[in-house]
């Protein structure tokens, strides 16, 4: 599958509605088509997990810190749980050290518990997770492994990356995970390197393909029960499970067309998926009598 995001940016960009120009990536001066990250900076972009800086450029060379990817993945888990910056439950996860409650960046405390939270960074013995050292490309590894459960790989025997001897022994099944799954292309990963935003861009982007590619287990059901005339409070979100254990809060239109709530009996309506193309939510609502009502309350 390819990444839906993706293929609703390129109709946009095909349109011509998205970009200020066809050399630049929108609110990017300094990314044009030539870069070999360009189409997935624009994909995080539009996924909104990064953004770039306050003059306009995105700056697609310069190493990563981990503090950015702590912000992208906690971004990410806000978009897979439907939760937002200002609903989630900060109180029940021990801060990192070095990010305290009183840290200077509040946003960057309040996504380094989402993401402890989720598993994705556990910091190191003494409690801390370094978010302004640079990210390496085997950390990188294994965050994104887990950020987007990325397990499900019966056999990696035959993935080959031929300097794998050099990342420490703990990271060597991350790293085989991502060219698994074609998150890394190359087959010199260069594990003790520094991850840069372009890398980074790329890197996101495919692993949210991956995501996407697994199978869906299961589809939130609602059930509502009614009396004549009223209206049902259906969600706006419903969430999908996928096989691969991750879930996704994902937008739904509720189709009533031709359903008389007027009338007692029970209706099963459908749901179009934002982001599932060709999959369905169903909602059964009861329509109850009066007298029907009024025994069920006995």
């Amino acid at each position: 599958m390819k990444s839906l995001i993706k293929l609703g940016l390129a109709a946009v960009i095909a349109a011509g509605t998205l970009l200020p120009s066809a050399a630049f990536a929108q609110g990017y001066s300094d990314v044009s088509e030539k870069d070999t990250h360009y189409e997935n900076i624009l994909t995080a972009q539009e996924l909104r997990l990064m953004t770039g800086y306050a003059d306009g450029t995105f700056q697609s060379s310069k190493p990563l810190q981990r503090a950015n990817v702590i912000k992208a993945l906690g971004k990410l888990q806000l978009r897979l749980t439907g939760e937002t910056l200002e609903t989630y439950p900060y109180y029940g996860t021990r801060p990192f050290r070095d990010i305290p409650r009183t840290h200077a960046d509040k946003e960057l405390f309040k996504y380094s518990i989402i993401v402890k939270d989720a598993g994705i960074f556990e910091g190191d013995p003494n409690g801390n997770v370094n978010p302004g050292k640079l990210m390496s490309r085997q950390q990188m590894a294994k965050v994104l492994v887990n950020a987007f459960g990325l397990w499900d790989a019966e056999d990696l025997e035959d993935t080959v990356i031929t300097d794998l001897d050099q990342a420490a022994w703990y990271f060597q099944d991350y790293i085989l995970l991502l060219s698994h799954f074609g998150v890394t292309t190359v087959t010199e990963y260069r594990p003790l390197a520094t991850t840069t935003r372009g890398q980074f861009a790329s890197f996101l982007v495919r692993s949210y393909d991956v995501m996407f590619d697994s199978p869906i287990d299961s589809i939130d059901e609602y059930y509502v029960d009614l009396l004549p005339g009223e209206q049902p409070e259906l969600p706006d979100h419903v969430f999908v499970y996928l096989e691969n254990g991750n879930m996704f809060s994902t937008p739904v239109v509720w189709d009533m067309d031709g359903i008389d709530l007027n009338t007692p009996g029970e209706y099963v309506i459908t749901g179009t998926l934002k982001e599932f193309p060709g999959e369905v939510a169903t909602a059964t609502i009861y329509v109850y009598s009066e007298d029907e009502w009024l025994e069920i309350e006995e």
